[in-house]
């Protein structure tokens, strides 16, 4: 993969990736633009030639996926963006499995019974209530939360678990 993406290159990444594992629709990821910028791709509903060219500014829009030694990692905030679209690779906790994943405990899928025939192996969109919370990673059998710490930190205070310190963000 080389260092720096077109724009064109960034679209057929997400295109490809979004459809694939998460299984939004095409037509509904083609509305938007995308730019490389930091090592991830981000979206952008504004018109690429209307982007400034100034270096002051290095980004414009949402981050959507970063780049990892595995592939692409979607960002929570993109999952969250797309969740009525999510119809792959979306997992329903329950409170309690919140708490526990929250707690740095990964779930044990099979002990738990959370129903994984239609889950593989990778990112998944969590959610909670029919609601997408967050960005997990399933490893077959295993399940952990790929939040950042301050918003892990954040949903845990919302849960009523005891206070995270968070001494910055790992980016989400």
């Amino acid at each position: 993969m080389p260092e720096k993406l077109t724009p064109e290159q960034c679209k057929r990444e997400v295109l490809r990736y979004l459809t694939q594992r998460f299984g939004i629709p095409i037509e509904v990821l083609d509305r938007y633009n995308y730019i490389w910028s930091g090592g991830a791709i981000w979206m952008t509903s504004v018109p690429l030639e209307l982007l400034p060219k100034h270096k002051a500014v290095q980004r414009v829009g949402l981050r959507a996926l970063r780049k990892v030694p595995q592939g692409w990692k979607p960002t929570t905030p993109l999952l969250q963006f797309f969740d009525r679209y999510i119809n792959r690779n979306r997992l329903s906790l329950t409170y309690e499995q919140w708490r526990q994943i929250l707690n740095g405990q990964a779930i044990d899928c099979f002990r738990e019974g959370i129903l994984t025939e239609k889950i593989s192996q990778g990112y998944v969109a969590l959610e909670l209530d029919g609601v997408v919370i967050g960005c997990g990673f399933f490893n077959g059998r295993f399940l952990n939360h790929q939040l950042s710490k301050v918003r892990a930190a954040e949903l845990a205070e919302a849960f009523g678990l005891a206070a995270i310190t968070v001494e910055g963000d790992d980016d989400d």
